[in-house]
């Protein structure tokens, strides 16, 4: 921490040269300047707005060669190259665009205009998932096509991304590897959406930027972005819902002057038992949040900075957990909703601190991430003073790039990256499911981006190496030393124009066993079974291949996107033919091959006729293919999404915003792994309605209700439903939300 602290003081007071340029931004078609149009600096972050002239200025430091990214409503975004000490103005144009897909995409490593990135990303901005608002950050995510969620309760939510799960999905904040129990179908993410601008999601194989363990893909969160340079703002909101007789208030203040810019936020979250749709309530399902968030950034010469923290304490009960050896499904249906906290809970604590650095000189960028994230987790089972679990999970992480720019056509990026972890069970605790282990990761790996005429191209190799060492002997087996290596390799090819793109890419990735995998032998009374682990399972290894094709008009866009996934020595757990204690017996086995395979499709229209009116249509299928009926469970089913808005914008001291109605119809689930129960068909009805309360700090309303016809189903990747527990019922919710933007006066 020292250390730390010395290179922040080291950074922030190196000799700096202002700099200072400015430009204008233009509809290119009228020549007509564009008012508050969003200007940002990619490299430092900083951003601006134009006036009401079009015009938009930056003093201070920042690299001689830059991008910025530009965009406003109603235009497609766009990223261009500015060399400043050639430029005494900036000259912008914007084309015309009803609908504006061309998300700007951050975590493959290069920001870049999605149509000309070879590697499809799912980008979306978390104000934009919470249209029919969420109640938390995993059930937003799994509006994205491809994307679901593995839920116990409201409280704990993991992401499931094209059938994988858990281990198999990697999880960034900002460019930071977050590690928790992912081995555990019921431990939480550790996550809250307060300061989160957006989440990219990179599907299938990803461990060519992102090191092991991403078969199934990763989630890359990006917090939102300070403040306008000079400028300070506070944004506040109120969120209740009846279903929960519950809610949240969160709040982030953002301030930017020259030098310094930074963020501060909190949330606090609480929620009771959630109503079920007979009226009944799901019995300890329960649970409360508290987060806060920091960020400070500055410039040097040709260099920026960013620390970043944030701490996430949550307390969930378990519904469905017991020790009881015969079990009555209605037990936990109960007549009374309840808030006070009682046991079986889950204290969680994450603790997530980053230091990202970059420095510029001519065409080359230094980047280098060094962080410490701390997962503790705190199980109270039958007694409310002696923990039956308690596990710390300290993750020390570093993260060094090098690109270098050869031309305008060629890039390249080399870079190192490493973890070391420590898993620790605490002393108290009665009982361990993993052991205590240490974890060692470090890989290498080089980047190559090609861009020719209208073509993109990229390929990239790597080599990881895995170390994992358990500490003490474990119910009866003895410690262990592992070690894992891999090379992987991606490519990929995109070809864009104005009104069509077709992207293919193939990538390898690895994943080697956990050490619950290897040594467990014992009671997992979260997930009600009896597990025994295999020490000598192999390592994972993944190809796949993506394609994409997308057709664009003025006023619609068509996005197919199919896919292959082969897994070889897949890990799973199969279920045995013995009972102890009450609970079925499983044994973690290995497959020699498993196939995933499916398509993403999404339609978006804007009629000509109606230019206030907006459909949406998503379709997510995925299906396997195996050697054995138990090898692969909780496959989602596949998910037809619409959604229809129409923007009224009428009235003046009250606005009447917009209406959306989404409709979701979940198909039945009958193949199934062995002793795995199939899932009906169901559908929800979601509606919301969006005000504007013109006061001298305007205030957001949004009305809405989930589960409109109040349907009975039980998802079929929730963790309940072994215990036949039905998920929420109708949902009306109210959320409140106001903005206070203030200009610094300058000198």
């Amino acid at each position: 921490m020292k250390f730390s602290v010395l290179l922040v003081g080291l950074f922030a007071f190196t000799a700096m040269a202002q700099k200072q340029f400015s430009g204008v931004v233009k509809n290119q078609a009228t020549n007509q300047l564009l008012v508050k149009a969003y200007v940002q600096i990619v490299e430092t972050g900083e951003s601006s707005y134009t006036d009401e002239k079009g015009q938009f200025v930056f003093k201070g430091n920042f690299p001689q060669t830059i991008q910025l990214r530009v965009s406003t409503t109603g235009f497609e975004a766009k990223i261009i190259g500015v060399a400043i000490q050639d430029q005494t103005e900036i000259q912008i144009s914007l084309v015309e665009r009803h609908i504006d897909l061309e998300e700007i995409t951050v975590s493959s490593g290069i920001t870049v205009q999605q149509n000309k990135n070879p590697f499809h990303i799912e980008t979306r901005k978390l104000s934009d998932l919470n249209g029919i608002a969420s109640i938390n950050i995993g059930e937003a995510l799994a509006k994205i096509p491809g994307v679901y969620q593995s839920s116990l309760g409201n409280g704990i939510s993991k992401p499931v991304i094209r059938g994988l799960q858990g281990m198999r999905v990697v999880s960034l904040l900002n460019g930071l590897r977050m590690e928790g129990q992912q081995w555990g179908g019921d431990h939480g993410m550790g996550i809250s959406e307060i300061g989160i601008g957006s989440v990219e999601v990179i599907k299938g194989p990803a461990s060519l930027l992102y090191g092991s363990d991403a078969l199934g893909g990763v989630l890359y969160y990006s917090d939102e972005a300070y403040a306008a340079v000079n400028s300070r703002s506070l944004q506040f909101q109120s969120f209740y819902q009846t279903n929960t007789n519950g809610g949240a208030v969160r709040f982030l203040y953002k301030e930017s002057n020259q030098k310094f810019r930074w963020i501060l936020g909190g949330s606090y979250t609480n929620h009771a038992d959630f109503q079920l749709p007979d009226k009944k309530f799901a019995q300890n399902s329960r649970f409360n949040e508290s987060v806060v968030k920091a960020a400070l950034g500055w410039n040097g010469k040709n260099s920026v900075h960013h620390i970043r923290y944030s701490y996430n304490h949550s307390i969930s009960g378990i519904p469905g957990h017991t020790h009881d050896t015969i079990i009555n499904p209605l037990d936990f249906q109960v007549t009374t909703q309840r808030r006070k906290r009682t046991i079986p809970a889950q204290f969680f604590d994450n603790h997530y601190l980053s230091f990202e650095n970059k420095w510029f000189a001519g065409k080359n960028e230094w980047s280098l991430i060094f962080g410490q994230t701390l997962n503790q987790l705190t199980e109270y089972d039958e007694k409310v003073t002696i923990p039956g679990i308690q596990m710390s999970l300290w993750n020390s992480v570093y993260n060094l790039k090098w690109s270098h720019s050869f031309s305008n056509s060629l890039k390249v990026i080399n870079g190192l990256q490493g973890m070391f972890q420590n898993n620790i069970n605490g002393s108290k605790a009665t009982e361990s499911l993993i052991p205590s282990a240490i974890t060692l990761d470090n890989g290498v790996f080089s980047n190559w981006i090609y861009s020719l005429n209208k073509w993109n191209f990229q390929a990239g190799l790597r080599y990881d190496l895995r170390y994992l060492k358990t500490l003490t002997d474990f119910k009866g087996k003895a410690p262990i030393i592992k070690t894992f290596a891999s090379p992987n390799a991606a490519l990929g090819a995109v070809y864009s124009n104005a009104a069509f793109t077709f992207r293919a890419n193939l990538s390898s990735g690895y994943r080697a066993p956990h050490s619950t995998e290897l040594l467990a032998n014992g009671f997992h009374h979260g997930a009600l079974r009896f597990e025994i682990g295999d020490v000598n399972l192999k390592a994972e290894k993944a190809l796949q291949l993506d394609l994409t094709f997308e057709l664009r008009g003025e006023h619609i866009v068509l996005i197919v996107n199919p896919f292959l996934n082969r897994i070889t020595n897949f890990i799973y757990i199969q279920p045995v033919d013995s009972i102890v204690n009450g609970l079925p017996g499983f044994n973690y086995k290995q497959v020699d091959e498993v196939l995933f395979y499916g398509s993403d499709i999404g339609i978006h229209y804007h009629p000509h006729f109606a230019h206030n009116l907006h459909f949406e249509s998503t379709f997510s299928w995925v299906q396997t293919q195996r050697a054995t009926d138990s090898s692969i469970s909780m496959i989602p089913p596949a998910r037809f999404t619409n959604s229809i808005r129409y923007d009224f914008n009428i009235g003046k001291k009250l606005q009447f915003k917009d209406v959306m109605v989404q409709h979701t119809f979940m198909t039945a689930q009958n193949k199934v792994a062995f002793n795995e129960t199939r899932s009906p068909s169901y559908q929800l009805v979601d509606a919301s309605l969006r005000f504007i309360w013109n006061i001298k700090t305007p205030l957001h309303l949004q009305l809405g209700c989930k589960n409109i016809l109040n349907s009975n189903y039980i998802d079929h990747l929730s963790r309940l439903k072994n215990i036949e527990m039905p998920s929420p019922g109708r949902n009306f919710y109210l959320s409140l939300n106001f903005f206070i933007n203030q200009n610094l006066k300058t000198k």
